[in-house]
């Protein structure tokens, strides 16, 4: 008789993770992030899992994190990356069966870390948590603080103001009829400056977030409208999208700008 194969889900691969690093005294926590923490998962999320533990058994976290993945199916695919924090590793793994979309991108915390680096926001959906466990109180929530963020959004700002009065960057690639040029202008100088205006007004305290996940951060209104300024096939959408683009910016530059007696976002 044909052995059926296990069939290996996403809370098998936490859970199976959750019950070996648990009782480990080197290992502090083991928390979500990405569309699991958020509340957006869905047949295509990847799994997006941290790990705090002792720096001295780096080694040791990866060898145990490793044979319990083999436990459960063969890797068939491992990527270490350099992450460019001097704090954090970041490693990538598929097991053999399990949907292509599947990916485990783990990202292992040294304890040394500084805490302040790493609050999470009360009610953030764009960066949260989901905690599997904490024993040493590593994974924090604290209210928003927009002087956090304030100095840095005023500069982008800045820069999204500036962007506009350059639009004759992108006319004169368009007059040339030079395609390639005209859109990495365009997007440079006026969709990328419609994203940051967008983000500003939705997501100030991750206005950097630039596309990620931006479906579900703005409004249906403003996600469709700004499809229509990302859809360009010809040098002739480029032109004719620039002076409606400008209205755009204009009437979000007055949205941003409007605030109500209690200093928040009127959208």
């Amino acid at each position: 008789m044909k052995q059926s194969r296990k069939v290996i889900h996403k809370a098998m691969i936490i859970d199976t993770l959750r019950e070996r690093l648990e009782p480990l005294s080197y290992v502090y926590a083991m928390w979500l992030e990405g569309a699991d923490a958020s509340g957006l998962a869905d047949e295509y999320s990847d799994i997006d899992l941290y790990i705090d533990f002792e720096d001295e058994y780096e080694q040791q976290v990866y060898e145990v994190v490793e044979k319990t993945l083999i436990e459960l199916a063969p890797i068939d695919y491992q990527h270490n990356m350099n992450h460019p924090h001097p704090k954090l590793r970041q490693r990538v793994y598929h097991l053999m069966g399990t949907s292509e979309f599947m990916m485990i991108d783990f990202c292992y915390q040294l304890h040394s870390r500084e805490k302040e680096e790493y609050i999470y926001i009360e009610g953030n959906l764009v960066e949260s948590a989901k905690v599997i466990f904490d024993k040493a109180d590593i994974i924090r929530f604290q209210k928003e603080n927009k002087e956090a963020y304030e100095k840095h959004n005023a500069a982008r700002l800045e820069e999204c103001r500036y962007r506009y009065t350059q639009h004759c960057r992108v006319l004169k690639y368009v007059r040339r009829r030079q395609y390639l040029e005209a859109y990495a202008y365009y997007n440079r100088y006026v969709l990328e400056p419609l994203i940051d205006l967008l983000r500003l007004i939705h997501t100030p305290a991750n206005a950097d977030y630039y596309l990620l996940h931006i479906s579900h951060h703005i409004p249906k209104e403003d996600k469709e409208k700004l499809e229509t300024f990302a859809q360009i096939a010809s040098i002739e959408d480029i032109e004719g999208k620039l002076s409606l683009a400008k209205n755009w910016f204009e009437e979000l530059l007055e949205r941003y700008q409007k605030k109500d007696k209690h200093g928040l976002w009127m959208v």
